[in-house]
């Protein structure tokens, strides 16, 4: 989706509604569709010597650079940059346009990166899904609720909402990239799949709250505050 796309789709209050409405119901019916036909047939095959002897190494190797660390540092680095130092070097006070742009950007990604992280937690909480790795056939209906154990937080993918709200925010400041951003995104959230940390569905739940969670952080920051970045 273009920049422009975004400041059309915030501004329009039912437009908004209705396309995180649509996505929800997308997303339910192929993360359903996955459980109970794709989702351990998926990791049974993954695990297949034929595919992992040679996917699964690399993919553990990449799949922490998802980690939502990573992102805080860049958000808040970019926020107190722009807002703090940038303006204290002359060389640099000539460009107010673009850090004031910056300030606002990691602003909105730092927000992206909450709002979307609150809704991950409360979908693992609730749902307490079991990890594909805790049985050897990868049952992939089996649930506990209301557990706060790692192994019963499968559903939804974390690291798979952290880079889809990274994609988000970087094709917000670099438009020209976001197909890079999406297929980067993409490919680190297979990994998850890859190394039995999550099944499928997990992945595109997560992909779906990283979205989603960006576009309400958007909707937040722009109606409530000043420092709305479209």
């Amino acid at each position: 989706m273009s920049v422009q796309h975004f400041a059309a789709l915030l501004q329009d209050a039912r437009r908004f509604k209705i396309h995180i409405l649509s996505w929800f119901i997308f997303v339910t019916a192929l993360c359903v569709i996955c459980v109970y036909f794709i989702d351990q047939r998926l990791s049974l095959w993954l695990n297949e010597p034929a595919q992992k002897n040679w996917l699964w190494l690399p993919a553990r190797e990449v799949t922490n650079i998802a980690l939502s660390d990573w992102y805080f540092f860049i958000s808040i680095g970019a926020w107190f940059f722009s807002a703090w130092i940038a303006p204290r070097i002359a060389a640099l006070k000539n460009h107010q346009t673009f850090w004031n742009f910056l300030r606002r950007w990691g602003l909105n990604f730092l927000v992206g990166l909450l709002v979307s992280g609150v809704l991950t937690h409360i979908l693992k909480f609730t749902v307490g899904r079991q990890r594909p790795h805790k049985t050897p056939d990868f049952e992939a209906t089996v649930f506990d609720h209301f557990t706060t154990h790692w192994h019963w937080q499968s559903f939804s993918s974390g690291h798979s909402q952290v880079i889809f709200t990274a994609a988000v925010f970087f094709s917000l400041l670099w438009p020209r990239g976001a197909w890079f951003f999406l297929v980067f995104a993409i490919a680190s959230a297979a990994t998850r799949v890859i190394i039995h940390d999550h099944f499928l569905s997990d992945v595109i739940a997560g992909a779906f709250v990283g979205y989603i969670g960006s576009l309400l952080a958007l909707k937040l920051m722009q109606s409530k505050t000043r420092n709305g970045l479209i």
